[in-house]
């Protein structure tokens, strides 16, 4: 609590509501709320390693980009997990569905992800991070979980993304299950897993954001690189 008030400016009634929020959020009707969209970004689905090299090098990185990843279920027991397919990263104008297996050079995207100085977002990362790191070896850098965040407000809930985007942005955040177990290494992505996969990742982007913008006292709680990098945009 020292941290968050370290800031003399900050508003008592902002965290209070906050605390307030997330303490109730099991009691938010999320039917009543408007669906959750991507607003007006675009979506580039990528599948070669041209369009990957394209996209890293435009990629805009201010203030940070939302992170996300797909697998291939299982539905046998002991069967052996597939592994990641798809890659999503959002930023404020775009979000980039990455086709991971269908690319034979992941070096951009990997230097991408092991790279300190670009900040990704997401929610519950712990699955995302040992696959990856069991598949590539890779170890992502700079990265935050919302939902550590919101254990440091609140030990009462625990918010996935779902509930973050019903209290911090007052949106219905559309998860179908048929969906999340849906085949995501098609070689072509249905509209619905698009739809689903590109807002897994924008959602985590538009919390964050608005987060900081409602209740500033919050980046007092992120690691010393966020802090760091975030003032820096």
């Amino acid at each position: 609590m020292k941290n968050v008030l370290k800031d003399g400016s900050t508003s008592l009634k902002s965290m209070i509501k906050l605390f307030n929020l997330i303490d109730n959020a099991n009691c938010i009707n999320s039917d009543l709320q408007t669906p959750y969209t991507i607003g007006k970004r675009t979506i580039e689905v990528i599948n070669t390693c041209e369009q990957l090299e394209s996209a890293m090098n435009k990629i805009q990185l201010t203030p940070f980009v939302g992170f996300d990843s797909e697998q291939k279920p299982t539905f046998k027991k002991g069967q052996e997990n597939n592994g990641v397919c798809l890659i999503q990263l959002a930023t404020k104008e775009k979000c980039y569905l990455i086709q991971i297996k269908q690319i034979k050079n992941l070096k951009p995207l990997i230097d991408f992800l092991e790279d300190e100085k670009v900040l990704k977002i997401g929610t519950g990362l712990k699955g995302d991070n040992v696959a990856l790191y069991k598949q590539f070896n890779l170890r992502v850098k700079s990265m935050i979980d919302l939902e550590d965040i919101f254990k440091e407000l609140s030990s009462k809930n625990q918010l996935g993304a779902k509930k973050a985007s019903s209290i911090i942005l007052n949106k219905k955040l559309q998860k179908s299950k048929n969906m999340s177990k849906s085949n995501w290494e098609n070689e072509k992505l249905t509209t619905g897993q698009i739809k689903y996969a590109s807002e897994d990742a924008t959602v985590v982007y538009d919390v964050m954001i608005e987060l900081l913008r409602q209740y500033p006292f919050v980046i007092n709680l992120m690691p010393e690189f966020f802090q760091e990098q975030y003032s820096e945009k």
